[in-house]
């Protein structure tokens, strides 16, 4: 009977490639539409999301409020 013998595999090197990252479009999760550059943005300070000025400013006067993360926006005087 024969035998085989199998050396230990080596690495020859590691791969080191970069891709560019594409840049995914920032999306609103209140209306789900995709935020164009130059139209009024709001971000949370907290969580960081962006979402239109238009479509969380109304939330923001009633509730005061981030409304994903929840924490509050508005300092009472």
């Amino acid at each position: 009977m024969k035998r085989i013998i199998l050396a230990e595999e080596k690495k020859a090197g590691e791969w080191d490639l970069e891709f560019e990252e594409e840049k995914k479009p920032d999306i609103c999760p209140v209306c789900s539409a995709e935020i164009y550059e130059g139209v009024l943005v709001f971000e949370c300070p907290f969580c960081g999301n962006k979402m239109h000025a238009r479509c969380v400013q109304p939330w923001i006067d009633e509730r005061g409020t981030c409304p994903i993360c929840k924490r509050p926006l508005l300092q009472k005087a």
